[in-house]
């Protein structure tokens, strides 16, 4: 899947003919939809004239944006092949889905295990309807309904299609700049990774702040958008719920190869539940 408030990045859709969002604008009835702009970003065929243009205009105020997209789908398939390959992880919560991608979390994960159950976790009923119809007809899969700022009721609905007896693996990815400082990222990550099993992992991305995603996420804050990268400091409290395994910040690499054009600001981590 590509990447509540909405969990997914199809949370508050819109896009402002100056590159901002624009949660008003709407074309036909349709709206702009960051879940399908990623799709677009990422080569899919699921969008709209509509999105891709407000895609292309978020591109022009900040480049960066499609190596983002490109590297936060690299990161969690490079995430989940590893909690299943090295730490012998057999269910996972894909938290933020967003829409079908070429390859899902489902597919990398069963390489290691065909066995491996997978609950696609999302509130946008666009996303959810997606991921019912092409997605949770498989064994072991789940669609489920669920918001991150609400990381109890999110970790009581996914008690039904995983086992809380075992260990879970929960990918955290392109979501949390999603939330805005109001909903207490740091408080989120603790709560939702305090209600794990315990030996459970997670593994999560956040965009750090430069000059133009600042500028970006402040007119997506003006438009209903609350797109928030943040400074390094502030994702490294983030990821103090978590006992760091490996390096942080993790390779974040891209989704499908090519050329990097410059360093891309987005930090990877992977860590445990603590004891």
């Amino acid at each position: 899947m590509t990447r509540g408030i909405a969990l997914s990045a199809g949370r508050r859709p819109g896009s402002s003919p100056d590159g901002g969002v624009d949660g008003g604008a709407r074309f036909g009835g349709v709206l702009p939809n960051i879940a399908r702009m990623c799709d677009y970003y990422l080569g899919g065929k699921d969008n709209y004239a509509l999105d891709r243009e407000s895609a292309e205009r978020a591109s022009r105020l900040a480049p960066v944006i499609t190596r983002l997209v490109q590297a936060n789908r690299g990161f969690l398939e490079h995430a989940a092949r590893l909690l299943a390959e090295t730490e012998g992880v057999r269910q996972f919560a894909d938290i933020g889905c967003g829409l079908p991608a070429p390859v899902n979390t489902a597919d990398v994960v069963r390489r290691a295990d065909p066995s491996c159950r997978v609950a696609y976790v999302d509130n946008d009923p666009m996303v959810l309807a997606h991921a019912r119809a092409l997605l949770a007809a498989e064994p072991g899969t789940a669609a489920v309904a669920g918001d991150l700022r609400d990381p109890a009721g999110l970790l009581a609905r996914l008690r039904g299609p995983l086992d809380f007896d075992r260990p879970v693996g929960v990918l955290l990815c392109g979501v949390l700049e999603f939330l805005t400082d109001a909903d207490d990222p740091r408080g989120v990550v603790a709560a939702l990774v305090a209600g794990l099993p315990p030996g459970s992992s997670v593994a999560l991305t956040h965009v750090e702040r430069t000059p133009e995603l600042a500028e970006l996420g402040a007119r997506g804050h003006e438009t209903g958008l609350p797109f928030t990268p943040r400074s390094r400091a502030e994702i490294d409290r983030i990821c103090g719920a978590l006992a760091v395994t490996g390096p942080y910040p993790a390779a974040v690499p891209l989704a499908a190869p090519g050329r990097r054009s410059g360093p891309t600001p987005l930090v990877g981590c992977i860590g445990r539940r603590p004891d």
